[in-house]
């Protein structure tokens, strides 16, 4: 968008994407992640991997001499960002991402912690509640069998406790339990494989029903612009060719991808018209 709306300034435009790890897409394979990386790079956006930012640090120039940098506020305000191998880029924006912290609800709280992370059953119950207390998402961890903390893990455990509530606990008469017993367990329930609604009939052809949570993997995808993107179906559950694609077929495989996670047939509709819209017309940079 910048090199075709403002082509004069365009030289003056540089990304830098910093990586503290060995490598970005690390949950990929490899050769998808070094795709990805060199596509990037082809892109003439400076990608530098095992270094950390350490540090923000506001700069001032004198505007007497463009080579001189004070520390005084009555000259030209800029900043940097410092790494650790000693090198500094100066920024205009800077986009953080610095991955997840677990929330300070549980903070004090008298329950079984494994990284931040409240400890659950099997069936995303706090162990010690009498089964009354359940925990899912980022706050969360299986004992013993840990997940990513990812949106479809979290997703997937949404649709397990919704229907483990719908189906099992809403039915139960609380009255009946007597007090300081544990609730009975759930019945067996469908994991949510297929990411589609329509779809979701084929959970109960493909998968077998249990009453614990069940994970399956829906492979992982990471777009890269317009028309470019890496899709790592190696390990996925749904039934479909076990391969990695990259190019414009990993692409359209996202963009379908998200068209599923639409809530209305309206929205299905008409984001691909407002694609079409800016395929042919461009994106549209107005500001109201």
């Amino acid at each position: 968008d910048v090199r075709k709306w403002y082509p004069d300034i365009i030289d003056l435009v540089k990304i830098t994407l910093v990586e503290a790890g060995p490598g970005i897409l690390g949950s990929f394979d490899m050769v998808l992640a070094e795709y990805y990386l060199e596509s990037l790079r082809e892109k003439e956006i400076d990608v530098r991997i095992n270094t950390a930012v350490v540090g923000i640090e506001d700069r001032y120039m004198d505007n007497k001499d463009d080579d001189e940098c004070q520390l005084d506020e009555g000259h030209h305000h800029y900043t940097v960002a410092k790494l650790a191998d000693g090198d500094e880029v100066p920024f205009a924006t800077l986009v953080w991402s610095g991955g997840l912290a677990p929330v300070k609800f549980f903070d004090g709280a008298c329950i079984e912690m494994e990284r931040g992370r409240a400890v659950v059953d099997d069936y995303l119950r706090l162990p010690g509640e009498k089964g009354r207390i359940f925990a899912l998402g980022d706050c969360a961890t299986v004992k013993n069998n840990s997940h990513i903390a990812t949106a479809s893990v979290a997703e997937q455990q949404a649709y397990y406790l919704g229907d483990c509530f719908n189906d099992y606990y809403s039915k139960l008469d609380l009255l009946e339990v007597e007090e300081g017993e544990d609730l009975p367990l759930p019945g067996p329930v469908y994991p949510a494989l297929m990411p589609w609604a329509p779809a979701e009939f084929m959970n109960k052809i493909l998968c077998d029903s249990s009453p614990k949570f069940q994970y399956k993997n829906r492979g992982s995808m990471a777009v890269m612009g317009s028309g470019g993107g890496v899709a790592d179906l190696t390990h996925t559950d749904l039934p479909i060719v076990k391969t990695k694609l990259s190019g414009f077929a990993a692409f359209v495989i996202w963009r379908t991808t998200y068209l599923t996670k639409q809530l209305s047939w309206s929205n299905m509709m008409l984001i691909p018209m407002y694609w079409f819209k800016t395929w042919v017309f461009g994106r549209d940079i107005s500001r109201f």
